[in-house]
């Protein structure tokens, strides 16, 4: 089986770039996104459209309720071995994604050196003037209702009404600060649906500076892999101390 890993920090394209080789082979996408099985979640955690992965099919890694949290890296990685394991008559499989726990077990774990034929993809994070209106744009998308999906904050809004979820949306980039704008500027979570032009523009800049601030990190903790076709999964020599527990944010 050969596998083409996509793997990079948030808002570099890795989404587009797994449905655009999905098109080209037929192969299903596996996301390497443990904040995507939450479907409470969906527009916050990145999840695409079904419009935008143009009849591809993508697979995530569970489905819960946000009540139960967001999926330790373990039992995604237990999770991410059984879905290739059902798969393994395929000829190919594309796993892409930006979660630093799940993609530092898959470095850990000499199953993934067992067998398979890899291509690996490293996107980078681009200079701060690239990344951030790429960011605000993404961000101010979010910010809308497509297909009937709910918006970042119609979804914050409704699931703030649950206390038990509180934690764990202050626990994720793009919530968190929408929470944290809510208190600097000392008003109610649901007034964030309804904020004048300016603020709302504040709130866009402050989630995409979260989001670059989460890449930078991203950057330094992924696992160093030999990039190309016909390569192993082995890591190169490491050049940094891992080992930061927050891993609550892995946008496409």
């Amino acid at each position: 089986m050969l596998i083409y890993l996509i793997y990079g920090p948030t808002c570099s394209g890795k989404t587009d770039l797994a449905i655009q080789i999905a098109r080209e082979t037929g192969w299903p996408v596996i996301a390497l996104d443990r904040v995507q099985c939450c479907p409470q979640i969906a527009t916050g955690s990145g999840r695409p459209l079904e419009s935008e992965l143009q009849s591809t099919q993508r697979i995530y890694l569970d489905s819960r309720p946000l009540t139960e949290g967001v999926m330790e890296a373990e039992a995604a990685h237990l999770q991410l071995i059984s879905a290739i394991e059902d798969r393994k008559s395929s000829p190919g499989l594309i796993l892409e994604g930006g979660s630093i726990s799940l993609l530092n077990c898959m470095a850990k774990d000499s199953y993934w050196n067992a067998g398979f034929r890899w291509h690996v993809r490293r996107l980078r994070l681009p200079t701060p003037d690239v990344f951030l209106p790429r960011a605000r744009l993404r961000v101010t998308e979010m910010f809308a209702i497509k297909d009937e999906r709910p918006s970042l904050l119609e979804e914050l809004a409704d699931l703030w009404n649950q206390e038990v979820l509180r934690p764990v949306l202050e626990d994720i980039d793009g919530y968190r600060c929408a929470i944290q704008f809510a208190r600097e500027n000392n008003i109610e979570i649901g007034e964030l649906l309804h904020l004048d032009p300016m603020r709302r523009e504040a709130l866009i800049a402050a989630i995409a500076e979260e989001y670059l601030e989460h890449a930078r990190w991203q950057e330094r903790e992924f696992p160093d892999w030999q990039e190309g076709g016909n390569v192993g999964l082995t890591p190169l020599p490491a050049s940094h101390d891992t080992g930061s527990p927050r891993d609550l944010r892995s946008l496409g």
